[in-house]
């Protein structure tokens, strides 16, 4: 019922109001938790990674490979 108060032109103001601030907040809200997952699942990624099979980790086996030569 509130809208039918506003005149036309009013509602036409809020209306490109909200679409100027509401979707440039929802994308940059779908970016951020978009990027979050991106980050946790890379570092959970890269942590089963250094564990390896053996549990030794790449900086010790690349530096135990580079004492080899």
């Amino acid at each position: 019922m509130a809208l039918a108060v506003l005149s036309s032109e009013a509602l036409s103001l809020v209306s490109m109001l909200v679409l100027l601030v509401g979707v440039p907040l929802f994308v940059v809200a779908v970016i951020a938790v978009a990027s979050g997952y991106i980050r946790f699942d890379a570092e959970r990624h890269l942590e089963e990674l250094e564990e390896g099979e053996g549990g030794e980790s790449f900086e010790t086996a690349d530096a135990e490979r580079d004492d080899n030569f």
